[in-house]
């Protein structure tokens, strides 16, 4: 399988990494490993240790999943791992969201649903643009769905989600 790579003219359009996008000259293209490693890395590792910094360390906790698998995946994984943060965070989107209002008469539950469900949302517009911006096709995208729970990526990427949650106490 190739990695794929995309155009770095086209990747400054879409708003993300614009000022190191704009001075990087080691190619007119950057493949998916190297741009996960070197920009989306380490600004979701920034954006979580602000959140961590000022006391909001739930909003952290997916943000960090997103690290942990993007910096460990393999050449082979990392369309895998992209899709699995895609669609742990999309489903953490509707878990929020729906506690978010069950939750509405506790204010600090509320609250800590909310910052829950923002993060979710901004790790999905990430995924969602690199994955339009390289192209990506689900690894899997002739099977159904439902055999997503065999993929060994997706795996490793719910049963961390789970622990994480789990050892947070939500």
């Amino acid at each position: 399988m190739e990695i794929p790579n995309a155009l770095v003219k086209d990747l400054r359009s879409t708003g993300y990494f614009f000022d190191e996008l704009k001075n990087y000259s080691q190619s007119p293209v950057i493949d998916i490993k190297d741009y996960c490693a070197n920009l989306a890395v380490p600004y979701l590792d920034k954006v979580s240790g602000f959140y961590d910094k000022s006391g909001q360390s739930n909003r952290s906790g997916i943000l960090r999943l997103a690290i942990e698998h993007l910096s460990n995946s393999n050449d082979l994984e990392i369309v895998d791992s992209i899709f699995g943060l895609k669609k742990v965070a999309e489903a953490e989107i509707v878990k929020a969201g729906k506690a978010s209002i069950e939750e509405q008469p506790d204010k600090s539950k509320s609250l800590v649903s909310r910052q829950r469900l923002e993060s979710a949302e901004f790790l999905v517009k990430l995924l969602v643009s690199i994955i339009k911006m390289f192209k990506l096709v689900r690894p899997n995208a002739n099977q159904k769905t439902t055999e997503e729970a065999h993929n060994p990526v997706f795996e490793a990427i719910t049963q961390n989600w789970e622990a994480l949650e789990a050892s947070v106490g939500t």
